[in-house]
């Protein structure tokens, strides 16, 4: 196989695989995205596009400036899905600390509204007696 071909086979792989990987998240990451977000949840499909542009950039920054394109087709395969596998493994790794730490902060605050409301309840209870 040319250089070439080994060079466009590496940037599809690297084209493809955050997108196959962000496809697979997004039934559950867009309903995430929109409880999080204000005005029911319009910036979602903001955040999701941004999610796919930095995937793909990501890994094609890093198969343009790592990968090797001269020589064997079986080595350019290896490297290019090594790199492909380390973008896509850094894209959803801070996408997921992204919309979780939100998630988290919003379940410790529903926590301690619901600890209050018990702990408010039996005093009520015990000055209406």
């Amino acid at each position: 196989m040319t250089e070439s071909l080994q060079f466009l086979l590496a940037l599809a792989l690297a084209a493809l695989g955050p997108v196959a990987a962000l496809r697979y998240l997004q039934p559950i990451l867009l309903p995430v995205l929109r409880a999080q977000c204000d005005e029911g949840g319009q910036g979602a499909e903001f955040w999701m596009r941004s999610a796919y542009v930095l995937a793909v950039c990501g890994t094609l920054l890093l198969t343009l400036s790592f990968g090797e394109y001269r020589g064997e087709l079986l080595h350019t395969l290896e490297r290019s899905l090594w790199l492909v596998a380390a973008g896509t493994f850094a894209t959803v790794a801070f996408i997921a600390r992204q919309v979780w730490a939100p998630v988290r902060e919003s379940r410790t605050l529903r926590r301690l509204e619901a600890e209050r409301a018990a702990r408010a309840r039996p005093a009520a209870a015990t000055t209406g007696a």
